[in-house]
């Protein structure tokens, strides 16, 4: 089973309406990874995310690749509107990367506003 599989999907209660969902865990001892994303037509399961983090740790080539490889998985598996992936650790220095991309032409400023740093 490929790790993409375990995203599982719901449909999009109220694709009419755009909204922030957020999910975070930690793929591997140490790592922290934060997901954000505007869904188009479907929207992950909680519980299939769960699984698809433990699928995270043959991930290989750091934080950069680790965060690329969750937002290819995103893009393909829910195609979201906007999506940011963030992956940091503490040890055994500060590191963080984000990465984001998001469908052609669509923007949301008032929702992006309203968002709080992470």
């Amino acid at each position: 089973m490929h790790r993409r599989d375990l995203l599982t999907t719901v449909p999009n209660p109220d694709a009419r309406h755009d909204y922030l969902v957020e999910l975070a865990g930690e793929p591997m001892p140490g790592t922290h990874l934060m997901v954000r994303y505007v869904p188009d037509r479907v929207v992950a399961e909680p519980q299939g995310f769960t699984a698809y983090l433990g699928a995270l740790s043959g991930v290989a080539g750091g934080l950069e690749s680790l965060a690329l490889a969750v937002l290819d998985d995103l893009n393909n598996e829910l195609v979201p509107r906007w999506a940011e992936v963030t992956a940091e650790r503490a040890e055994p220095l500060p590191h963080r990367v984000v990465v984001e991309d998001r469908q052609p032409n669509w923007d949301n400023p008032q929702l992006f506003a309203r968002m709080r740093p992470i």
